[in-house]
């Protein structure tokens, strides 16, 4: 599946899920402007999340942009002494970022174990640190598995 049909496909699962919790009269979310564009923003993320162990995928490349602006901007904030954020914090992410994006193209097979449930559920745990909300974790999970499903290996076992 291209990335396009991944991010459709996501969105749907995600509305279908947050129909089901409407009928279920669970309130996880309050639709307001911020709270919708989280929401876009965890679903595209995270139905693109699993092709992190392919070099040419779209979210390989995000994160290698996201972890080299990560390195310079913490750089520049040491040289530069401001206080706009921490700069060992915003060094340390980066290089991890940058790490785990080497390590998840170069040591796993493309639609390997990262395309598993497991991985599955500990890729949204970063999401619970950031958002403290199970929600959120929820609609991530959902999008996680809409890549696996439309790329039929939500069924196989690892």
């Amino acid at each position: 599946m291209q990335k396009r049909n991944h991010i459709i496909f996501g969105f749907f699962l995600c509305f279908i899920f947050i129909l089901f919790l409407g009928f279920l009269k669970l309130e996880w979310f309050y639709f307001t402007a911020s709270s919708i564009a989280i929401m876009a923003g965890v679903i595209v993320f995270y139905s693109l999340l699993p092709d992190i162990d392919h070099k040419n995928s779209t979210i390989t490349w995000w994160f290698f942009g996201i972890g080299v602006l990560g390195l310079v901007f913490g750089i520049s904030e040491l040289v530069l002494k401001k206080d706009f954020v921490n700069p060992l914090l915003l060094l340390i992410i980066s290089t991890g970022l940058l790490v785990f994006t080497y390590f998840a193209v170069n040591l796993f097979e493309h639609r390997g174990i990262i395309h598993s449930v497991p991985v599955g559920i500990l890729s949204v745990l970063p999401l619970w640190f950031l958002l403290h909300s199970v929600g959120y974790c929820m609609l991530a999970y959902v999008a996680w598995h809409s890549h696996l499903l439309g790329d039929g290996y939500l069924f196989k076992v690892k």
